[in-house]
């Protein structure tokens, strides 16, 4: 047998082990025909060969004929073998390339699931101390095209039950598609979170640094404020950490449930309008990294149900990082003319400092390797309200304000303990706790 052919049954022995690989790609299959094409004419040699050796009349040359055609028999066996294999392998390339094409369109179909809650005890120098499963809130996402999305916000409210008589509630926070246009500009549309003030800084409560929502995001700006409406939003990149973000809205706006008491009372029903009119709403942040962040916002448009009066306002928030020191504050006022007499007014903010101490301790040691972000924080807020407006037919003026102090312990940024101290104060009438002192502790966390 000539020295070619020798190399040819050594390829093929040697041919299960490639075959028996990880999954083979396209080149793979393309050497594996080239192989069995040379495979090929190698056979047809061997057999002129043996066709030679027959024609040949010398002595012995029929054991070496019978030896010739067993070695070509096993040959053609092992040919066919390979050429079987190299069948199997095109089938399972055309599955693989169909079960990967299945499970892209099925990851691009996916409903992505974020959650986050809170559970709360407080104690009040008023009433008995309480348990309170705060909220649980399932977060929505999915983006079945590059540019189309959805975004949807559902929260539990005090460990809600539905048709008895433990309280709580179920409601829709926000929930809206979108259609992006531009990497800086998209369109939303649906239920949307009314991008004024505080939204933007604090509206997920485990991130907040304090336990309670600050005033002015609930009597001022009524948070959790979603609206109806179209909204366009997007990033703008300005050069370096800066970017630019804005989220603008038309909305059906606040009708004229407007008081002494603030707006809260005024959010409408969904697919509810009190008049034809629609109000232009919206937020523009400049940030820096994580380090500074300054938002402006402004909201018009008519309350009553002529459409006659109108509800303006701006806001201002900010946050700023300064090594272990966080710095967080907001602004807002808002004004409701009147069909007689002057506006009714309303204005709100807080400052709020956080510090972090002990890192080094806290991320040394055991404790450092189960949670090397771990951190240690002192809190302190400040805030008030000040309100001027109609109540049951007179002119009220009514104010409140609150100072809190606290300590937080976030083994890591998805989960936290909270304790605060607060001292609340309302001079004139209560317009969310009214004059008592309170102990609060809180477990809040996002996965």
């Amino acid at each position: 047998m000539k020295m070619p052919a020798c190399f040819a049954l050594l390829s093929l022995l040697a041919a299960p082990v490639l075959l028996a690989s990880p999954p083979a790609s396209d080149p793979v299959k393309a050497a594996l025909e080239v192989q069995v094409q040379e495979l090929r004419r190698d056979l047809a040699k061997l057999a002129e060969e043996i066709a030679a050796l027959k024609a040949a009349a010398t002595p012995g040359l029929e054991a070496r004929v019978a030896a010739a055609e067993a070695a070509l028999a096993t040959f053609g066996a092992a040919l066919a073998g390979v050429e079987t294999r190299l069948g199997d392998l095109s089938e399972s390339q055309s599955a693989t390339a169909e079960t990967v094409e299945s499970l892209e369109s099925a990851a691009t179909r996916a409903i992505h699931l974020t959650t986050y809650g809170t559970f709360a005890i407080e104690d009040t120098s008023r009433s008995n101390s309480t348990f309170d499963a705060e909220s649980l809130e399932l977060v929505l996402s999915a983006q079945p095209h590059p540019r189309l999305g959805l975004f949807a916000e559902l929260e539990f409210e005090r460990a809600a039950a539905v048709g008895g008589e433990r309280g709580g509630e179920i409601l829709l926070e926000q929930a809206w598609a979108s259609f992006r246009f531009t990497d800086w500009m998209s369109l939303r549309a649906g239920a949307l979170l009314v991008p004024f003030g505080n939204v933007n800084v604090d509206h997920y409560a485990p991130s907040r640094d304090v336990i309670s929502k600050p005033l002015v995001a609930y009597i001022v700006a009524p948070g959790d404020w979603t609206d109806n409406g179209l909204g366009l939003a997007g990033t703008v990149l300005l050069g370096g950490e800066w970017v630019l973000r804005y989220d603008t809205a038309v909305v059906a706006g606040l009708d004229d449930n407007i008081t002494a008491l603030g707006t809260r009372a005024a959010r409408q029903p969904f697919g509810a309008d009190n008049n034809n009119n629609k109000a232009l709403v919206g937020r523009l942040g400049w940030k820096y990294g994580g380090a500074f962040e300054l938002g402006m916002s402004g909201y018009d448009g008519a309350y009553d149900d002529a459409g006659q009066l109108s509800l303006s306002g701006w806001a201002v928030d900010a946050l700023a990082v300064l090594g272990p020191l966080r710095v967080t504050g907001e602004f807002d006022r808002l004004a409701a003319s009147q069909a007689i007499g002057p506006d009714a007014q309303f204005d709100g903010w807080y400052v709020r400092a956080t510090v972090d101490f002990a890192t080094r301790w806290l991320r040394s040691g055991r404790h450092g390797e189960l949670f090397p972000e771990a951190r240690l924080s002192l809190v302190g807020q400040t805030e008030e309200v000040d309100l001027a407006g109609p109540l049951s037919g007179s002119w009220e003026e009514n104010s409140e304000k609150r100072l809190t102090l606290g300590l937080n312990y976030r083994p890591s940024p998805s989960w936290v303990l909270k304790i605060n101290r607060e001292w609340r104060r309302a001079p004139q009438r209560a317009l969310v706790f009214g004059d008592e002192e309170a102990w609060l502790a809180s477990l809040g966390f996002v996965f």
